[in-house]
């Protein structure tokens, strides 16, 4: 699952990258490097703290502009800001104006995905948290986090709160 998400950063910031007149072309790579160690490192923090209302909140929502006020993100855009000045030398006006962009168009990009079908919720936190997470949000034990277990999780008083935004339309 990490390598999908990890396809869609590439894709995505090489295009930002090529209709950016402040970043250099020749950037493209250590630029989509930082963007992907910032999500990935930014997604696994949130799971591995147990940040999952944020975390489906996020995932649940696919307008570009909500999404800069999940706190998971706003974390996510000052860390690749931070690395883009730190590791590839841009200014931090044009770093953090790409990511200020680039990471909402991204995370729109895996929500998308998600209420699509073509990722799984449960496979996304799963390989983020190493393993593991994904039986704990599958309520049913059926290998796949859907609107049933949601409302198992409700009714056990699990989870509930955490996995509503997920399953929102």
């Amino acid at each position: 699952m990490i390598d999908k998400l990890q396809q869609i950063i590439q894709q995505t910031t090489t295009q930002e990258v090529d209709t950016n007149s402040d970043i250099a072309n020749n950037l493209t790579g250590n630029v989509a490097k930082e963007t992907g160690s910032s999500l990935i490192d930014g997604l696994k923090s949130a799971v591995s703290g147990g940040n999952l209302s944020d975390l489906s909140d996020m995932l649940g929502n696919t307008d570009k502009n909500a999404l800069t006020s999940n706190p998971i993100v706003k974390t996510i855009i000052s860390s690749l800001t931070s690395k883009l000045g730190t590791n590839v030398g841009l200014d931090n006006n044009t770093a953090g104006g790409f990511a200020n962009s680039i990471i909402p168009q991204i995370i729109s990009m895996i929500s998308s995905k998600v209420q699509s079908g073509d990722f799984n919720i449960s496979d996304i936190i799963s390989s983020l948290a190493g393993g593991g997470t994904g039986s704990v949000l599958d309520q049913n034990g059926d290998g796949k986090v859907g609107f049933d277990d949601a409302i198992s999780a409700v009714k056990k008083g699990k989870l509930g709160d955490a996995l509503g935004g997920l399953f929102k339309k």
